[in-house]
């Protein structure tokens, strides 16, 4: 089988370099960050001055402003998907950070309090499969799915525990063992069905070639910002593929033991085409328009 790999957008229409592809697969953050991001990133200074005491991006935009970026983000967002549905092929896919499954400020903001990825973003699009937190039997593989994710799921690899309060630290700790107890228990599933699996996650791994911040305008840069959870899965469970997104510096693929891990990249202008035929890779081939190769690599 076939299958085109989409990398994030945030609002971009994907250009399709490949063609004759069975399925596309694509790791989320499909709507646009226009507007957002000056306003998120006054609140994450306040933030990492005192986790207790900032203002939400919301508040800083003023709730009439932020509701008109939401609605355009959103509107972005479901054009990308109508524009893959209409390929007539299975779409699979998980959220990413953007993508409006709730979680942002809305403990203070009722608007904030919805699923808009499923109540706007997907509804009624047929071929549009939501992996998140699935196991996906196809005929000839197997999807295990882990959205949203943004990085390091502890404090303690965001530099997070100098600023946090010990119970919170705790807390954080033992909702990530839970995170880790789920997806152990949709792994353990997903070899049960004795087929290649292919991990789809918004993130990366952490702490491999293909997840470092290199962006010097980030407040994070130079720190490695995959996901922790990824990581040790693929560490323990060694499934075929896994295919995120989410850092944008990097497009292309590393091996962690047996498994091909692949950064989807950014942009409208970077397609991936995998081909697997039974339980091996076959063919990966990688497009990057010149447009984004300098955005991408920093140069």
């Amino acid at each position: 089988m076939k299958f085109l790999i989409i990398g994030d957008l945030h609002g971009n229409k994907p250009n399709i370099y490949f063609k004759n592809f069975d399925t596309i697969i694509a790791p989320g953050d499909f709507c646009s960050d226009k507007g957002i991001r000056e306003f998120i990133s006054v609140s994450y200074k306040e933030f990492l001055k005192n986790p207790y005491d900032y203002r939400d991006w919301w508040e800083i935009a003023g709730k009439v402003n932020a509701k008109k970026i939401i609605k355009k983000s959103l509107l972005d967002g479901r054009k990308i998907l109508e524009f893959l549905n209409s390929f007539k092929v299975p779409i699979y896919i998980v959220p990413g950070n953007w993508d409006w499954t709730m979680g942002w400020g809305h403990e203070k903001w009722s608007y904030l309090n919805k699923n808009f990825f499923k109540e706007i973003l997907i509804k009624n699009l047929k071929n549009i499969k939501n992996i998140h937190k699935k196991v996906l039997n196809t005929k000839y593989h197997v999807f295990v799915g882990y959205g949203i994710c943004s990085g390091p799921e502890l404090y303690k690899y965001r530099d997070y525990e100098r600023i946090f309060k010990r119970k919170d630290i705790e807390k954080n700790k033992k909702m990530y063992g839970k995170l880790i107890k789920k997806y152990s228990g949709l792994f353990k599933k997903a070899e049960k069905k004795n087929k290649p699996i292919i991990f789809l996650n918004h993130n990366v791994p952490f702490n491999t070639k293909i997840d470092m911040i290199t962006d010097k305008k980030s407040p994070r840069y130079g720190y490695h910002y995959g996901s922790l959870l990824t990581k040790r899965m693929i560490e323990k469970y060694q499934p075929l593929i896994s295919i995120g997104g989410h850092m944008h510096e990097h497009f292309g693929k590393i091996k962690i033991g047996k498994t091909v891990c692949i950064n989807a990249g950014f942009g409208s202008y970077v397609n991936a085409l995998l081909e697997i035929d039974g339980n091996k890779i076959k063919k990966l081939e990688f497009y990057q328009g010149k447009k984004v190769y300098k955005k991408i690599l920093g140069k």
